[in-house]
C-alpha cells in the first residue's frame, strides 16, 4: 500500500513540476524573448480612427475622354496621432528646413509676409480681421502685436524669436483648418519625389511628419473648356459652417463654379476611414481599414472633345481674321463666342470663348487672367449679353405670318426709307439701300429694315416678345450651369431703366435693337427651335452620370420647353428665306459653297461707342437638321464675317463624323482610350426646372 502511495506521490510531483516547467517557459518568452514587444503592445497610448479621402469623380466628354480627372500626388502632413505630444513645435522647424530647402509650397495662410518686416499682405482685410479676432487683439494691432501673440499662444519660448513668424503662421493655419486627433494636418501639398525620399527616411525621426498619398484635379487640356468645366478649391471659413454638417473636413477640397460645382455631390465620393492602433513611441503597431473611400461618380457630357477643340481653334482663327481688317470693319473685335447643338437632343456638342485661359494655370496666373483687359476668364457663351440685331427678323417674320399678318405672296417695297412716322422719325435700310419690292423670303434674304419695321409696327411688341419667347429668346434654355435670362424689348423694362417708351422703340425691337438682349447660347437654342418647326428642346450639357461601379445613377431627359406650332406654313416660308440667305444673301460666300443646304441669318446690332457686335445663327442640313450654330463676336462689325466660322463648323463636324464611321477612329483622331462604362445610357429623375434630384 505504501508502495502505490508512493509512487502515486512520485507521478504528481512530476506534473507538477512539468506545469511549472510549462509555465516557466511561457514566462520567459513572454518577458525575456517576447517582452519588448509585449511591452510595447501595453502600453500603446491610443487607439483611434483616420479618414481616407476618396477620390474625385472624373468629367469625360461624350465619348469617355477625360477632360477633368483626379492625379495622384504626395503632400506632407503633421499627425497629431503619431507625434509627441510636446514635439509639435520642434517637428514643424525641423519638417520647415527640409520644405524650404526643397522649395516647396507651405500651407500658411497667415496674412503676412514671411521676412521681417512682417508687412501685411494686399487684398486680406478679411482674414486680417479674422486673426485679430481669433487672437483677442484689437483693431488697431500691427503686424508685430499679431507675431507676438502668436508666441505667447502656441508656447513659441524654445522656438528662435526669427521663426515666430513662420511656426506661428503655421499653427495658426492648422487650427484654422481643425487639426485634430482624427485629422492631420497638410502642411505642403504635391511635394517633389526628393522631398518624399528625404521624408520617408528619416520617418524615425521624424515621427508624426507623414507622406500621405492623395489627388489633385487635373484637366488634361486645361484651355480646352475652361468656363464651363470650371474650377475647385479650398473651404473657406465662412462656407464651413454649413458644409461641416454635410460632412465636409475643413482642408477638403469643393467644386468653386461650373459643373465641378454642380455636379459637387456626386463628384465628391465617399470617404472612408481606418483604424490605427500605435506604441508608446509613436509607432503604428496596426491599421485596420474600417470603411474603403468610394470615388465619386463619373459625370458624362454631351461634348465632343475633338470638336471642342476643333470648335476653339476656329474661334482664334475668325478673331484673328478679323483684327486683320481695316479699322473699323472688325479690326477692334475683342472677343467672340460659339454654341453648336445636337439639333436632335438639344445638348451642347461644343461651346467655346476666345480669349480663353488654362485651368491649369488658374491659381498661379489668376492676377494676370484677371486684370487682361479683354477679359479671358469671362464665359461670353452664358453670361454675355448681347443685342441680336437682324437674327431676331427670323422671329418677326414667324409671327406675322402665323398670325396671319402676311402670307407667302404679300409684298412691301423698300424704298431704302421708312415713311410710317415722317417726317419726325424716319429710319431706313442700312446705308440707305433700296430694296425694292420685297416678299418675306427676299426681305429674309436682304436683310430689308424697312419690311420688318413694318411687321413690328403691324404686329406690335407684345406679340414679338411671345414668339421670342417661345423660340428660346429672353428666356432660361434649360443649361445646367449659370446663365443670364436676358430680356426682349418692352415697355415695363425700359422704364425700369429710367427711359420712357416711345412709338418708335416697337419698330426697332423688330430688327433686334433697342433694349433686346440675349445669351449666344439662347441664340442656338433659337436656331435649333426653328429647326424642330417650333419645338424648344431643352439645351443642356450633361449628357448622363455613372457611379465608379458601372451603376446608372442620371441621365438628362430631352424634354419641351415650349411648342409654337405651325400656322399657315410659316416655318417652311422663314426657313426658305433663311436659305436664300445663305445661298444668295451676304453669307453666301462662304455658305453657298457647302454641298447641303443652311438656313441662316446673320445681324449687326449697334452698340455703344460707336461699335457694331456681329452674330449669326444656323441650322442645316436643312432636309434633315442635325446642329444648330450660333457665334457672336463684339466689335466685329457686319454679322456675314462669320459666316466663315460657320462654314468651318459645318466641315469639322462632318470631317469627325466621317472619321467615326472607322472602328479605329481613336488612333485617327489621336485621342485617348479610355473606359467603355462611361458611354454606357443611364437613368434618373429631373424636376420641372431640370434641376437634378
Amino acid at each position: 500500500m505504501k508502495k502505490v502511495f508512493s509512487q502515486r506521490i512520485r507521478i504528481l510531483a512530476l506534473l507538477v513540476a512539468a506545469v511549472f516547467l510549462l509555465y516557466s517557459t511561457k514566462l520567459i518568452q513572454y518577458q525575456i524573448i517576447e517582452g519588448e514587444q509585449h511591452f510595447e503592445s501595453s502600453n500603446t497610448s491610443v487607439s483611434f480612427n483616420q479618414t481616407l479621402t476618396a477620390s474625385r469623380g472624373d468629367i469625360v466628354d461624350y465619348y469617355g475622354t477625360p477632360l477633368a480627372s483626379s492625379q495622384l500626388i504626395f503632400n506632407v502632413i503633421l499627425n497629431r496621432a503619431t507625434m509627441p505630444g510636446d514635439m509639435l513645435n520642434q517637428r514643424i522647424i525641423e519638417i520647415l528646413h527640409i520644405l524650404e530647402k526643397n522649395g516647396e509650397t507651405i500651407n500658411d495662410i497667415l496674412p503676412l509676409e514671411q521676412e521681417y518686416p512682417y508687412s501685411f499682405l494686399e487684398g486680406e482685410e478679411s482674414e486680417i480681421e479674422w486673426v485679430r479676432n481669433t487672437l483677442d487683439l484689437n483693431i488697431y494691432a500691427n503686424e508685430s502685436d499679431i507675431v507676438n501673440k502668436l508666441g505667447e499662444k502656441y508656447k513659441l519660448d524654445d522656438v528662435p524669436k526669427e521663426l515666430w513668424r513662420k511656426v506661428g503662421g503655421i499653427r495658426y493655419t492648422m487650427d484654422r483648418e481643425g487639426y485634430t486627433l482624427s485629422l492631420p494636418f497638410t502642411i505642403a501639398r504635391d511635394v517633389s519625389e526628393k522631398t518624399v525620399a528625404v521624408v520617408t527616411e528619416n520617418s524615425r525621426e521624424l515621427a508624426g511628419v507623414e507622406i500621405y498619398d492623395t489627388s489633385k484635379r487635373y484637366y488634361q487640356d486645361g484651355d480646352i473648356f475652361p468656363h464651363i468645366l470650371g474650377t475647385v478649391g479650398p473651404i473657406w471659413a465662412e462656407e464651413y459652417a454649413e458644409l461641416k454638417a454635410q460632412g465636409y473636413k475643413l482642408n477638403d477640397t469643393l467644386g468653386k463654379s461650373g459643373l465641378e460645382k454642380l455636379y459637387e455631390s456626386y463628384l465628391k465620393g465617399t470617404d472612408g476611414s481606418v483604424n490605427i492602433e500605435r506604441n508608446m513611441y509613436g509607432e503604428i503597431v496596426s491599421k485596420e481599414i474600417i470603411d474603403a473611400p468610394k470615388e465619386g461618380d463619373t459625370v458624362k457630357l454631351t461634348i465632343d472633345y475633338q470638336f471642342q477643340d476643333a470648335l476653339n481653334d476656329i474661334l482664334k482663327n475668325q478673331l484673328e481674321v478679323l483684327q486683320a481688317k481695316p479699322a473699323g470693319s472688325g479690326k477692334e473685335a475683342s472677343g467672340i463666342s460659339a454654341v453648336v447643338l445636337d439639333a436632335k437632343t438639344g445638348g451642347i456638342l461644343a461651346v467655346a470663348n476666345y480669349p480663353s485661359y488654362d485651368l491649369n494655370l488658374y491659381s498661379s496666373n489668376y492676377s494676370e487672367y484677371a486684370n487682361d483687359e479683354n477679359n479671358p476668364l469671362f464665359n461670353r457663351a452664358t453670361q454675355g449679353l448681347y443685342r441680336p440685331g437682324s437674327v431676331f427678323k427670323c422671329a418677326v417674320a414667324l409671327a406675322a405670318l402665323q398670325e396671319g399678318i402676311i402670307d407667302e405672296n404679300y409684298t412691301y417695297r423698300c424704298t431704302g426709307t421708312y415713311t410710317y412716322y415722317a417726317p419726325s422719325y424716319t429710319p431706313g435700310c442700312a446705308y440707305g439701300t433700296a430694296h425694292g419690292v420685297c416678299t418675306v423670303e427676299r426681305a429674309l434674304q436682304v436683310s430689308c429694315n424697312c419690311f420688318f419695321y413694318e411687321m413690328g409696327r403691324l404686329l406690335g411688341v407684345d406679340k414679338m416678345n411671345e414668339i421670342a419667347n417661345q423660340m428660346g429668346l429672353g428666356v432660361k434654355t434649360g443649361l445646367e450651369i449659370s446663365e443670364k435670362t436676358g430680356v426682349v424689348s418692352n415697355p415695363k423694362y425700359t422704364e425700369s431703366l429710367g427711359g420712357t417708351w416711345e412709338v418708335g422703340n416697337v419698330i426697332q425691337t423688330a430688327i433686334g435693337q433697342m433694349d433686346t438682349v440675349v445669351t449666344t447660347v439662347q441664340l442656338a437654342t433659337y436656331a435649333n427651335t426653328l429647326a424642330n418647326e417650333g419645338v424648344r428642346k431643352n439645351t443642356h450639357i450633361v449628357d448622363s452620370i455613372v457611379s465608379i461601379d458601372g451603376e446608372k445613377v442620371y441621365e438628362t431627359p430631352v424634354t419641351v420647353l415650349s411648342e409654337r406650332k405651325d400656322k399657315n406654313d410659316s416655318y417652311r416660308i422663314v426657313e426658305e428665306g433663311m436659305v436664300m440667305a445663305s445661298s444668295q444673301g451676304a453669307a453666301s460666300y462662304y455658305l453657298s459653297a457647302l454641298p447641303y443646304k443652311i438656313a441662316s441669318k446673320t445681324g449687326t446690332a449697334q452698340v455703344s461707342g460707336g461699335y457694331l457686335n456681329a452674330t449669326i445663327m444656323a441650322y442645316g442640313p436643312t432636309e434633315n437638321p442635325e446642329i444648330a450654330v450660333a457665334v457672336i463676336a463684339e466689335k466685329a462689325g457686319n454679322g456675314y464675317y462669320l459666316a466663315e466660322a460657320v462654314a468651318d463648323i459645318y466641315e469639322e463636324y462632318y470631317r469627325l463624323k466621317e472619321l467615326r464611321q472607322n472602328e479605329n477612329w481613336r488612333e485617327m483622331l489621336d485621342a485617348p482610350v479610355t473606359d467603355e462604362t462611361v458611354t454606357e445610357e443611364v437613368s434618373g429623375n429631373t424636376d420641372e426646372n431640370n434641376t437634378i434630384q
